[in-house]
């Protein structure tokens, strides 16, 4: 297999794979499925477990890729993404309410939070990365093109949310600027379980917040939390990337000597 060849056919397996993976939750929303709503969000964790593994095994991914180390200076490059996490939280310091008014609901939607994060990072960071990592990182510019192009495909899936009621115009430059990052970090680290993990809490915290909270007795709080929180995701994250980018051999010396 060329060098081409050996780009191209993970990217197309991971568009086959979100196509499918798209086809069967329109299916199951529109044709109302699963009336229960419970059990429509349990069928989803299901498809996103069952679409996340045919990734892996496509992928064929080594014991490296859930072993690689990430060193402690590693976790300073992180460290901008992990406060854009913790940030929803801040708002449970403010609550008027602190339970959540659907205790099965809101475990469901936790736990399908992190079939989010393996099926994506599965398809849109492993899988989509294959060649790109192999054949694409020489440089500072094909560093560069491989974080932008996997970004920009994992935010332009994302469109499709829009037969769930998304807004594709807000929902997707957000996705393409995060997914810039989470490329960059799964580029250097290698370690597909991390960037599982990453996204799965950044989606949760969020909804944890949002499940907890009831009415906040300080707007005003959480008014700074959410500027806080696009700063971060569109200023400090892609800086954070671009970093990653430029130091990417001595980052990666030292992962290798820790």
């Amino acid at each position: 297999m060329d060098k081409t060849q050996a780009i191209r056919k993970p990217i197309i397996q991971a568009a086959i794979i979100i196509g499918i993976f798209y086809a069967i939750e329109v299916a199951m929303v529109y044709l109302n499925l699963f009336p229960d709503y419970n059990v429509l969000l349990l069928a989803d964790i299901v498809l996103r477990i069952v679409m996340g593994i045919i990734a892996l095994v496509l992928l064929r991914p080594n014991k490296a890729l859930f072993t690689n180390k990430v060193t402690p200076k590693m976790w300073l490059v992180i460290l901008p993404f992990l406060i854009y996490v913790a940030l929803p939280l801040a708002g449970l310091f403010f609550a008027g309410v602190h339970a959540p008014r659907d205790i099965t609901r809101f475990s469901i939607i936790i736990g399908q939070q992190f079939a989010v994060g393996f099926f994506e990072e599965a398809y849109a960071r492993g899988l989509f990365m294959k060649g790109l990592l192999k054949f694409n990182t020489a440089t500072v510019k094909q560093r560069l093109c491989t974080c932008a192009l996997t970004g920009a495909f994992f935010g332009l899936t994302h469109m499709l949310n829009i037969f769930f009621g998304e807004n594709p115009l807000y929902q997707v430059p957000s996705c393409i600027v995060w997914g810039f990052f989470v490329a960059a970090v799964y580029m250097l680290t290698e370690n597909l379980p991390l960037v599982m993990l990453l996204h799965a809490f950044s989606d949760i915290t969020p909804r944890l917040a949002q499940g907890i909270l009831g009415e906040a007795s300080n707007p005003a709080v959480l008014k700074v939390t959410d500027i806080a929180g696009n700063v971060l995701e569109y200023v400090i994250l892609p800086l954070a990337a671009v970093y990653i980018c430029f130091k990417f051999i001595s980052l990666k010396e030292n992962v290798k000597r820790s």
